[in-house]
């Protein structure tokens, strides 16, 4: 059967879910089948349709288009969605005007103009808007321009407004100031910067002074504008980097712009929707929302977890930006970095929306306080750090380390091991090995050395360690601490059968009632770790596959595989590229990118 999207509708006709299936009769059908292979979400779901309508397109991509548009159009209670998608706040900019306005609009239309957005909120917008009138100076009143008025507004006096009204500014020095305006928006500082100074040596040279100094003032606002975010500066080119966080049943997106190296801002939306949802599945939703009506598509989107459907997705955004675009969930190097920032700055944003509306603050304060209670803490838990271990039978054995603050995922202070001293399958020395590296980051006293807090590697120290495991685990880590001379940091182990929770103090499992509020904190960092350490072993398992699959190439060496693993991550990512890629990023000769993607392509199992 042909690709295409199903809606689900309820009782009263209420369109309740939208999805997209390349085989629509077999993706419906495995709805109603055995219940043991459906998640609570989709049973609940399942137990609510009273109509399926279908939808047949002509290709995949097309039905994915139409997804997220129908989803937007119905707003359905089991998709993930941007919330208030339909009135988010954009910059209009009347280029077709002869004095062209800027004014703030919640809704795009062809018309000629520019439009610059979505912002996330009205405050968003209003700050941009208030930077660029500091830059360029233009108008914002409405009012005919007949020449016939002797006196400016205050707008004029304060240098916010070029004052066409009084004929202090002529139509083509007005119109350049827009085109400036335009390519500021537009990221490309570069150009606004090139055409500013070219500007002011003209008027230097003729003579024009006073000119040639409001142009000079242009310069040093967009300069010091632009180099506000220095600190990302190793990565170029225009790029967005995607994260999530979520609670409860709703989440927050955060999309970190960059342009020319240089950070363009940061905003957050709320998606609706979200509950039972994986991480994964929010992200795709909002890219499928938020690129189809953004003002522009960089051509790199860096994301925090891979999503389904890449290719297709990678497609429809390439139609949209009209040029490729490359859409990576980094792993390793600067760029995972960056995406751990951006993950870490909107976990914390969730947090402080959750605090304004009182949302989930009540239970986190009251875990943290029962683990206080419970355990005998001296103050409430600040930094729980958790540790675990992934291998498969002892080999490319990885540990994890995951950090909450507040009861809240701290992603840039993650850590990952590579077990350097234990051969074979030994879950007690592998955890022991990364409890020993990561306390000789302490000082004999548990605080931090000043090498370490220099280099801000490792963070505070730890108000609790949890380990996944029972006793022997918990043995370990009591043993790497005593080697440390760390003694005063508190360590519990938490053991999966049971969700036992052990301390040093007892020899039975403490005193924790089922689903408690510090129950479910400590299940929170066991799972969170358990996660990044088999993410981590993954990662490490599938490089070594994609090193194997590149062994079979002639003329791809140890040096030339270490090229495309960074410049491309994944054999898919690889077998994506073009020729031209593979040349320009990873810096083999044409003849050998050449015979790479015909291999590939030929091998793409």
């Amino acid at each position: 059967m042909s690709p295409g999207v199903y809606l689900f509708r309820n009782a009263a006709g209420v369109v309740i879910y939208v999805g997209k299936a390349s085989n629509l009769r077999n993706r419906v059908k495995s709805y109603f089948g055995s219940k043991s292979a459906l998640s609570t979400k989709t049973v609940r779901l399942v137990a609510m349709i009273a109509d399926v309508e279908f939808i047949i397109a002509s290709t995949e991509q097309e039905a994915l288009v139409l997804e997220a548009d129908l989803i937007k159009q119905h707003r359905p209670q089991y998709n993930a969605r941007l919330k208030d998608d339909k009135s988010f706040p954009f910059l209009k900019v009347d280029v077709r005007s002869e004095w062209p306005t800027v004014s703030v609009v919640r809704r795009r239309v062809d018309d000629g103009s520019r439009y610059f957005g979505p912002f996330a909120s009205a405050r968003a917008v209003r700050q941009t808007l208030r930077v660029v009138r500091r830059v360029f100076r233009f108008r914002l009143c409405s009012g005919p321009l007949d020449g016939t008025r002797s006196k400016a507004c205050l707008n004029y006096d304060i240098g916010l407004c070029p004052a066409p009204c009084i004929g202090a500014i002529t139509h083509e020095e007005y119109r350049k100031t827009v085109e400036h305006m335009v390519l500021f928006l537009e990221g490309r500082y570069r150009d606004v910067l090139d055409s500013l100074r070219a500007e002011m040596n003209e008027a230097s040279e003729k003579m024009d002074f006073e000119r040639a100094a409001l142009f000079r003032d242009r310069v040093q606002a967009v300069d010091l504008v632009t180099n506000r975010n220095v600190g990302v500066t190793a990565l170029r080119g225009d790029q967005d980097i995607i994260a999530v966080a979520q609670e409860s049943s709703s989440a927050l997106v955060e999309v970190f712009s960059v342009r020319e190296g240089k950070v363009q801002g940061r905003q957050d939306f709320p998606v609706e929707g979200t509950g039972s949802l994986a991480a994964p599945e929010v992200l795709r939703s909002f890219v499928l929302q938020y690129y189809r009506v953004a003002s522009t598509v960089p051509p790199t989107i860096l994301l925090q977890h891979i999503i389904d459907d890449m290719s297709l997705v990678r497609s429809m955004l390439a139609e949209l930006r009209h040029g490729s675009v490359q859409m990576i969930a980094p792993r390793t190097g600067v760029r995972k970095q960056l995406v751990d920032n951006v993950a870490d700055s909107v976990s914390r944003q969730l947090l402080s929306f959750s605090v304004a509306s009182g949302r989930g603050l009540q239970l986190r304060d009251a875990g943290l306080k029962e683990l206080k209670d419970v355990l005998g803490l001296g103050s409430i838990p600040h930094r729980i750090e958790g540790f675990d271990i992934s291998t498969t039978q002892g080999t490319e054995s990885v540990g994890s380390l995951v950090v909450f603050e507040d009861g809240v995922p701290k992603p840039s202070d993650y850590r990952r091991f590579r077990i350097r001293t234990v051969s074979g399958q030994d879950d007690y020395s592998m955890m022991h090995e990364v409890l020993l590296r990561r306390f000789s980051k302490l000082g004999r006293s548990g605080s931090v050395s000043k090498s370490v807090k220099a280099s801000n590697r490792w963070g505070d120290v730890p108000s609790l360690v949890l380990v996944d495991g029972g006793r022997g685990q918990l043995g370990v880590a009591l043993q790497a601490r005593h080697e440390c001379g760390v003694d005063g940091i508190p360590i519990i182990g938490l053991a999966k059968e049971h969700e036992y929770v052990y301390s040093e103090s007892r020899s039975e499992p403490m005193g924790f009632v089922q689903d408690s509020p510090g129950l479910r904190i400590l299940q929170a960092v066991r799972d969170e770790a358990h996660r990044f350490a088999i993410t981590y072993h993954r990662g490490i398992r599938r490089a070594s596959m994609i090193v194997s699959a590149l062994d079979s190439v002639p003329g791809i060496g140890p040096s030339r595989k270490k090229a495309l693993l960074r410049a491309f991550g994944t054999v898919d990512s690889i077998r994506q590229a073009s020729v031209d890629e593979l040349v320009q990023k990873a810096g083999l000769p044409i003849p050998i990118a050449r015979r790479l993607s015909e291999w590939l392509a030929a091998h793409e199992e």
